[in-house]
């Protein structure tokens, strides 16, 4: 009932400290004409009587009534009667006048009036000139506060429909600047598939055709030139997609050295363990699938090291041979004589494998551990090893071609191709590949429907979406498709060779553009996994602070019915029955910043 913690507004603070101020000054005015009562006791009095109905909750409001009624009405009378202190109740009379609100002042004005008459002027010897004038001094003062109320209101109805104006203002704005950047983004889109038809295909097929040159040409010096001239061919396609994507330069990929340093570094900032890092060999160029595998690697054996053996040193060995690399991680923990493969041991097994790598595990009770892990350089091709069936699908002659041309030269590897979707749903029903290469682009059957197609009918076949451009809605379509792979068209002929044989021994790969445009996407889900609008947060966030349907109708700028409409949506979507409920699932979950 007694709201003290309640938040008073502007206009109860100027109310509360005028009531006050009126009691004071009447007390001290009465006492200088009449000092003949007590004053402390009667100060002390009056303004606790006075000061209590103010702490009342408003929301409660028959009991602030009855406050002021028996209480200061009480006292009024008493000292009225006593001390001749007569008019007493008339600042009660302004504070009821505006607190009232609608039909309730069909009562509280004549309350008001009588309560104010019967400690009035002429309180011990009425007449009728007395009571006349009573009455006009309590309407009088009735009305005042009635009529500050009625102002109070309309200020804050101007300020509620200016700030309405304000956030209509507000989305007209981004109305606008949506409808600018929806223009410019079709423009970037029409101008992006201009590239992508016409300067993209073309450093593309110049870049593979280039590759077919690489085993006519003899002298190193030539390798070299032609090299470089494929790097610069890669770097400006590189250019072209950043600006299609409208992207910052990203850097380079640190070298593998480079890498595994950061991660020590890293891990020695964090724990007080000694690592030492070296190397062993002339560093040689790694495949991105290898130095990835590393990466991982290096990461599981140090938490291993620290969390499982509680070693105090640990010594790193990155060792380049002619045909494969290896990293040794040897630590002084506690050791152990049964090594258990769990969960991370067993990944780096599964990666390895993958790329056609070894893991050695040698453990010792109080001697610590030692892990090896190798991959060659340049994965074996056995011809023992099952031949792969590959189907390239593009539309342009000349990438086919050149794709084909390029993995050839892999002994494991049948080719086949195919000019669009039609075609090549009809090669994988009379003679079904392992591995289907689909351009995205293309007439006739697009990429993702003839992916969709095959795996519908043909779901061992694994798929990798290979095109110009790493396109995220085109890489998000493909992947929920089943595709196993995402790669562009300007990949290095060894990692497509390892990527063809990484996904036909069960794996999956996409760039790490892609990858991290799903992520973020993935955590944006993540953080609003009902789907409620930002209208819909917004009350939820008001519900989560104890706000009432009131006072949250106030807040935002609506009506009750439509808070009460939008909190039963809510409900729906949360799949929750209740209030409480609805709020601890969204603290729970963080659903708010509440």
């Amino acid at each position: 009932m007694f709201g003290c913690n309640m938040r008073w507004s502007w206009q109860e603070w100027i109310v509360a400290v005028f009531r006050i101020l009126w009691l004071i000054c009447f007390v001290l005015l009465s006492y200088q004409d009449r000092p003949s009562f007590p004053f402390t006791v009667v100060f002390i009095t009056v303004l606790v009587c006075y000061s209590l109905p103010l702490f009342i909750d408003r929301s409660h409001y028959l009991w602030y009534l009855l406050a002021e009624v028996f209480l200061v009405g009480g006292i009024s009378l008493l000292f009225a009667h006593q001390y001749e202190l007569v008019r007493l109740f008339l600042p009660a009379v302004f504070t009821i006048a505006f607190y009232s609100r609608g039909r309730s002042h069909a009562v509280t004005f004549p309350l008001a009036l009588m309560m104010f008459c019967l400690g009035g002027r002429g309180a011990f010897h009425w007449t009728i000139e007395d009571v006349f004038q009573n009455l006009v001094d309590a309407s009088f003062v009735y009305g005042i506060g009635f009529g500050l109320q009625m102002a109070f209101r309309s200020i804050d109805r101007i300020k509620q429909k200016l700030e309405l104006i304000k956030k209509q203002y507000q989305t007209l704005e981004q109305y606008s600047t949506q409808v600018e950047q929806m223009t410019l983004l079709e423009e970037r889109y029409r101008m992006s598939r201009e590239l992508h038809d016409s300067i993209g295909h073309t450093f593309t097929s110049i870049i593979l055709s280039m590759e077919t040159l690489r085993p006519y040409i003899s002298s190193e010096e030539g390798i070299e030139r032609l090299q470089s001239v494929l790097q610069l061919g890669r770097t400006g396609l590189e250019d072209i997609r950043k600006q299609v994507h409208q992207m910052d330069p990203m850097e380079e990929d640190p070298s593998l050295d480079l890498s595994l340093l950061n991660i020590i570094n890293e891990f020695k900032k964090n724990t007080a363990i000694r690592v030492v890092f070296r190397t062993m060999g002339e560093p040689l160029p790694v495949l991105k699938q290898s130095k990835l595998t590393l990466y991982r690697c290096l990461q599981e054996l140090l938490t291993n090291a620290s969390r499982h053996g509680h070693a105090n040193s640990i010594q790193v060995l990155l060792h380049y041979d002619h045909n494969q690399i290896i990293l040794q991680v040897q630590d002084n923990g506690k050791g152990s004589d049964e090594i258990k493969f769990g969960f991370g041991l067993s990944g780096m097994k599964e990666r390895l494998s993958s790329l056609q790598g070894k893991l050695y595990l040698h453990s010792k009770e109080g001697e610590g551990t030692i892990v090896t892990c190798s991959i060659p350089l340049l994965q074996d091709t056995d011809v023992s090893n099952p031949e792969i069936k590959v189907l390239l699908v593009d539309d342009q002659l000349l990438i086919r071609d050149s794709l084909g041309l390029l993995l050839k030269n892999e002994p494991d590897f049948r080719i086949q191709t195919a000019e669009d979707g039609n075609v090549a749903v009809d090669r994988c029903a009379s003679d079904p590949p392992d591995v289907v290469l689909m351009d995205v682009h293309m007439p006739q059957m697009d990429g993702i429907t003839a992916t969709k197609l095959i795996k519908e009918s043909w779901p061992n076949i694994r798929v990798i979406m290979i095109t110009t451009f790493d396109d995220i809605s085109y890489a998000t379509k493909s992947l929920a498709l089943g595709a196993e792979g995402y790669v562009l068209k300007t990949i290095d002929p060894r990692e497509l060779a390892n990527t063809i044989r990484l996904v036909h021994h069960g794996g999956t790969m996409i760039t790490q553009e892609v990858a991290g445009t799903l992520f973020q996407q993935m955590t944006g889900t993540m953080k609003n996994p009902y789907g409620l609008t930002e209208r819909e947060l917004e009350i939820l966030h008001c519900l989560t602070e104890g706000h009432r349907y009131k006072a949250i109708a106030s807040k935002v700028h609506l009506s009750e019915g439509t808070v009460r409409n939008y909190i039963s949506t809510i409900y729906s979507k949360m799949q929750v029955q209740s209030r409480d409920e609805a709020i601890e699932k969204a603290k729970t979950e963080l659903l708010t910043d509440s």
